[in-house]
């Protein structure tokens, strides 16, 4: 009687969460507020899903070259309004410093008073839904051959940016072993690379590939919990957790087989937990925007 209660408590609470995943309004000012959630997170694979595939280079090359020097800044959303076709977004960037200022004004979007930049967002349809468009990067970020390159070799800490393809070219910025650049790959020794300077301007460069390793298309790479879409999660949360009300018993005969037994289910109750909470938070954040800690 008492597990058949569970089950339908079980129940009770998954029809709940369906019934809130169909009244959920996955309108575009949500899907705003769930991509500066992400951002502001730094989860910048998950916030990718929210933009248009063709604009995430523009989303990695953001995070990598200007965000990183402005790492206490975050947006928050004063007002947006959806039109035809495209979104309206009122975002103050709080603790900005000079250099997010000036790269915005560098690309032609100046944050006005308060720090509040005033952005269109085009509205794009894909399979999966309706995406954003992002322009945070330079205009020449339009290529097929962009790819995201980091240094590879066990032997190299630093390599140099130069003005030029070649060793006799000067020099005029350095990669460190650990971050990203974005470069065209053409498959040749010398790469044309993308980066953004002191003064906050985007500046090309040439970079030696041989001792790094490029991405081949994806500028992210999504984990299973993070592709999956909340009636997925749900559906994957009601077949791990509902078997595990019948398991009593396995679990009991295990425990009688000593030491081994013991370890066995302690391993198989953390691979089980591990699972159920990246999935509670993907339903949580998708639900009601809450950001769980990984």
């Amino acid at each position: 009687m008492k597990m058949k209660k569970n089950l339908k408590c079980f129940g009770l609470l998954v029809i709940v969460m369906l019934s809130l995943c169909s009244c959920s309004s996955f309108n575009n000012d949500r899907r705003l507020k769930k991509f500066v959630s992400r951002f502001n997170a730094k989860e910048y694979a998950c916030a990718s899903t929210y933009i248009y595939p063709e604009d995430r280079m523009q989303l990695a090359f953001f995070a990598n070259e200007v965000r990183i020097k402005a790492p206490n800044a975050f947006i928050e959303i004063k007002d947006s309004e959806t039109k035809e076709g495209y979104l309206v977004a009122k975002l103050k960037w709080k603790n900005a410093n000079d250099f997010l200022r000036n790269y915005f004004s560098n690309i032609g979007k100046p944050l006005v008073e308060d720090d509040i930049l005033i952005d269109t967002l085009i509205i794009k349809e894909t399979l999966d839904g309706n995406c954003f468009s992002l322009d945070w990067g330079s205009q020449e970020l339009n290529t097929e051959k962009l790819r995201l390159a980091s240094i590879s070799a066990e032997n190299v800490e630093w390599m140099n940016i130069r003005d030029g393809a070649g060793n006799d070219s000067r020099i005029i910025g350095k990669l460190k072993k650990g971050n990203d650049i974005l470069i065209e790959d053409d498959g040749a020794g010398w790469s044309r690379c993308f980066m953004v300077n002191d003064s906050s301007q985007v500046q090309k460069g040439f970079i030696y590939t041989a001792n790094m390793s490029v991405k081949e298309s994806a500028f992210f790479t999504l984990g299973i919990f993070d592709s999956m879409g909340l009636v997925v999660a749900l559906i994957v949360i009601v077949v791990i957790c509902v078997p595990l009300f019948y398991l009593r018993g396995i679990v009991e005969s295990i425990l009688q087989s000593g030491c081994v037994g013991m370890a066995a289910c302690v391993v198989l109750l953390l691979v089980i937990l591990c699972v159920v909470y990246q999935l509670v938070e993907k339903i949580f954040f998708e639900l009601f925007i809450i950001n769980l800690p990984y």
